[in-house]
């Protein structure tokens, strides 16, 4: 519900402010008199997307602790601004006009398929997070009801679950950037031998 409370325990979530891995949260408990104030991080990188929170701060004093929250927001930006600098590939996002539009209507299994920037962090929203191969899931067959996509990102190797209408399209292989070309050749290459083992386990 849009307008459901927030909690970490017996704390209210005043303020969240999410850039690149982590969230960063200020709390406060009303009822309690000793430490009514609470900043910690908040993260979701697990099998189950469950929230997971770290680096637990109370405190008495509102300034202090609003302090130490924007402090850590401010690492975090850092630390995400750090992060992309170490990209070494074109960071201009692909459009639908590079694409083969998603209609459902074809299986999209083992194509490099493009996700839509709405569906991205607003800092994440480069095309090094867009490209992935669509790996497995209901989602990926033709005029499935299914909406799970089992997907690895070819800049990062990093598994993910979309669903099917988070997928721009498949890109057009006249707009496939070198550096996506290689890393899909290794990718597949990596995958034949798990195939193969799967195929004779049946």
């Amino acid at each position: 519900m849009e307008n459901e409370t927030r909690m970490v325990g017996h704390f209210e979530v005043k303020h969240a402010i999410h850039i690149g891995h982590s969230e960063i949260l200020f709390c406060m408990d009303e009822t309690n008199r000793e430490r009514p104030y609470l900043v910690c991080n908040c993260t979701t990188s697990n099998p189950i997307g469950m929230e997971q929170y770290f680096s637990r701060t109370e405190g008495t004093d509102y300034l202090q602790m609003m302090s130490e929250f924007t402090s850590r927001v401010n690492d975090q930006l850092e630390f995400t601004k750090a992060e992309q600098d170490k990209i070494a590939v074109p960071l201009q996002p692909f459009t639908l006009e590079q694409c083969n539009p998603d209609d459902h209507g074809q299986s999209i299994e083992n194509q490099v398929v493009v996700i839509r920037l709405n569906r991205l962090r607003p800092e994440y929203q480069t095309a090094d997070k867009q490209l992935v191969l669509a790996t497995g899931g209901f989602g990926t067959a033709a005029h499935s009801r299914g909406r799970a996509v089992y997907t690895t990102n070819l800049y990062s190797g990093k598994e993910s679950r979309w669903n099917r209408e988070d997928i721009l399209g498949t890109l057009k292989p006249e707009h496939m950037p070198n550096w996506a070309k290689e890393r899909l050749t290794q990718l597949q290459a990596e995958r034949q031998p798990k195939h193969k083992k799967q195929e004779q386990e049946r």
